[in-house]
């Protein structure tokens, strides 16, 4: 997988790092050996995320449409899907 994403190093991607069902653009930064590192777009925060939490990555250079559940603004060539962990907070 590390491979695979040094191919984009420095480039925009697509990947839903703040909502299991959103897919934004975020910045590549790093891939490391257990993990990548993306700067959000939205908030200009750096995440790291363990290669572990990849469902899928999706490649086309003339842009990856997402659609159904995943919704997506705009169209990237790189995607990574990341799964998320649901929070219950008692009330």
């Amino acid at each position: 997988m590390k491979k695979l994403i040094e191919t984009q190093m420095g480039n925009e991607i697509g990947i839903n790092i703040h909502s299991a069902h959103r897919i934004e653009s975020a910045s590549l930064l790093a891939a490391e050996d257990d993990y990548f590192s993306v700067r959000s777009g939205d908030d200009a925060n750096v995440f790291h995320v363990p290669y572990v939490n990849i469902v899928k990555v999706i490649e086309n250079p003339e842009g990856v449409t997402v659609s159904g559940f995943f919704k997506s603004h705009k169209t990237h060539p790189f995607v990574i899907k990341i799964g998320h962990v649901v929070e219950y907070v008692p009330t």
